[in-house]
């Protein structure tokens, strides 16, 4: 089911153990040659042919755009939310659909700035239903890395607007990738240190905002990435459905 094609008695009708999914992205630069829209174009995406595989068993969400995107933000075209902010929006959404009774919602991430304050939402929402009434879960929107490398180009590495990103737009939106503009971009040399943990803007870390190579990205990869992504996701939404919710102590 889509929530935003349904009416309120028809939302209300639903069973309360259909697994609620809400993708989470952002808007923000992706180098020279992607729409700041990718992320939640990709998660979006993602969602929806979830949604065609198994509609009775899932309640799609819009996509929640704003996400956490300050190491982006001096790209024109960013916009962030500080993670306060963000981790408070993503709070509030889930407990709209938990105070509606629904008791199975999955985190559907497309932004790998988002990951740290889904940690700590995972951590509040269990610490907010402590009974255990509620389940709780989080993936991210594509598939996992050894399904992708069966499709990606070996020794490219696949980051921010990489092939993998490039790809799959390619397979939604051909124009608007500029194909013109692909170019090979990554970490400066001395950004890292083995076995060191650190946060960088993207502007200090890359020449012009991307990671990995997009030039050996195509359509038709695209398509099968997204349709891989898709029955994963799918999968495990069937899987979360079967659960039997933990009665807390």
């Amino acid at each position: 089911m889509l929530l935003i094609e349904m009416t309120s008695p028809e939302v209300d009708a639903l069973p309360r153990d259909i697994v609620v999914l809400i993708p989470i992205a952002s808007c923000e630069q992706h180098s020279i040659h992607l729409p700041v829209f990718t992320d939640s174009m990709i998660g979006g995406e993602v969602a929806r042919r979830v949604h065609e595989r198994i509609p009775d068993d899932v309640l799609v969400l819009p996509v929640q755009w704003l996400g956490y995107s300050q190491h982006h933000i001096r790209y024109p075209g960013t916009v962030s939310a500080i993670s306060e902010t963000h981790l408070l929006l993503m709070m509030d959404i889930v407990a709209s659909m938990v105070g509606h009774g629904f008791q199975k919602i999955l985190v559907q991430n497309s932004h790998g700035g988002n990951s740290s304050g889904i940690s700590v939402l995972l951590q509040r929402l269990m610490e907010r239903y402590p009974e255990g009434e509620v389940e709780f879960y989080f993936r991210w929107a594509w598939a996992s890395g050894d399904k992708l490398d069966e499709i990606r180009e070996p020794g490219r590495g696949s980051g921010h607007a990489g092939e993998t990103e490039t790809s799959m737009v390619m397979a939604m939106r051909p124009d608007l990738v500029r194909t013109d503009k692909l170019d090979a971009d990554g970490e400066r040399d001395g950004m890292r240190v083995p076995g060191v943990a650190s946060y960088y803007r993207f502007d200090q870390r890359t020449r012009h905002g991307g990671v990995g190579d997009p030039r050996v990205a195509s359509a038709e990869k695209g398509e099968r990435m997204l349709d891989a992504s898709a029955e994963e996701v799918a999968a495990q939404v069937l899987e979360i459905r079967k659960l039997h919710p933990f009665a807390g102590q």
